[in-house]
This record gives C-alpha cells, structure tokens and sequence, in this order.
C-alpha cells in the first residue's frame, strides 16, 4: 500500500485523510503546509511537516502526495503546488471514492478527488489536480486541469476548461463549453458556451418583509 503525505491541513485535507483512510486506497503518514501557515503540529492523529523540510522527512522514492486544499484564488493556488510538488520528484495520488471509478469508458489525471456522492457516466475524461464534489457528470464530458465542481449536475458533452469553477447547485446544459477561468457561482443554469474568464452569479434569495407566523399553510 503506497504511502502518502497530504498537502493542507483545512478540513478538505482532513476529509481526504478520511475517505483515503475508509476506502483502504493508501496509508497516510502525515500532512504538510508551508512554515508560514503551520498553526498545529497533528491533525487526526497525525503528524503536520513543513513543507519546506518534506523531502528530508518524507523522501520522494518512498512517499507519494497528495494537495487537499480548496479552490483558491481560482484554483491557481493548487495549481502552483500541484507544479512545485511534481519538480521535487513526488508522484501524485488520486482519491476517487465513487463507485463509478471502476469504469473502463474513462479516464483520470494525477492528484484528483472524486467524492462519494458523485455519479460519473460513461466516456469521460478527466485532468490533472481536479476536485469533484456531489455532483452528476454526464456522458462525454471533458473536465480540464484544476477545476472545482461542487454539487452540480453537467450535462452531456459538456467542455469544461481549465481553472473553472462551478459552485453548489449549478447546472450546466449540454453540448456546451465552458471557457477557462469562468465562474459559475452557486444556483446558476448555463446553457450557452462561456467566454474565457467569464463570471455568472445568481442572486441572492431575499428576505421577506414578514415574519414565517403569517404563513398559514405551515
């Protein structure tokens, strides 16, 4: 059983350390950030390393990695690890917790969590350092590097580009593209291909004047 050392020490770095744990995928030995946000010294039970000493501590031909941490700056903070991790010589490790990673029909990059809840169709492709949450991916769906999905259900043949983000709630209709860097916040359709960089954000449900005492039907 390969052994990992997990990147971040937030709760989607203490989630992964779970699942990876529950799922008897790999072994984990420890987490790591950087000096300047190492705040603990364990984290379930576990080590926490600089980042800076990981090679010394944890070296490259025994130990695998592993970036837990969400998306940031849109993604380009995982982006930059996902990079700095690989020139140290660290090979990467997926954590796909959903039933449908037995599939033949597609295929998945390095440093990729899928969770539980998410259902994956059939012909899909995947990049590298791409977090999936609860969702529904449809069929012939193309995902690129760096992306967070969350809780949101895409259509069939959908391209979803590099660094996108798409929040809790969304849907995506087919045979469409989603540009790289756009944002689709929480409870937005899209149903027309997206321009690089484009944000779509869906307003707020208000505040009643009344109070729920007036609600009869309750």
């Amino acid at each position: 059983m390969d052994k990992v050392v997990i990147y971040g020490t937030g709760r989607h770095a203490e989630l992964t350390a779970f699942y990876m744990k529950q799922n008897g995928q790999y072994e984990v030995v420890a987490f790591t950030v950087k000096k300047e946000f190492l705040d603990k010294s364990t984290l379930a039970d576990l080590p926490v390393v600089p980042f800076e000493n990981i090679t010394e501590i944890y070296p490259t031909d025994k130990f695998k990695m592993f970036i837990a941490i969400g998306p940031q700056n849109l993604n380009r903070i995982r982006e930059e690890l996902f990079i700095e991790i690989k020139s140290k010589g660290y090979k990467f490790v997926n954590c796909i917790c959903c039933s449908e990673h037995k599939l033949s029909s597609y295929t998945v990059g390095e440093n990729v969590f899928i969770g539980p809840s998410t259902l994956i169709s059939a012909f899909i492709s995947i990049g590298n350092n791409v977090i999936i949450i609860d969702s529904h991916i449809g069929h012939h769906c193309t995902i690129d590097d760096n992306t967070f999905i969350s809780g949101s259900i895409l259509g069939g043949n959908i391209n979803v580009g590099k660094n996108v983000f798409i929040g809790l709630g969304s849907i995506i209709g087919p045979n469409i593209t989603l540009g790289d860097y756009t944002v689709v916040g929480m409870g937005c359709t899209i149903s027309k291909s997206t321009a690089p960089a484009s944000v779509y954000l869906n307003k707020a449900t208000e505040k009643q004047s009344f109070d729920s005492s007036k609600l009869k039907f309750l």
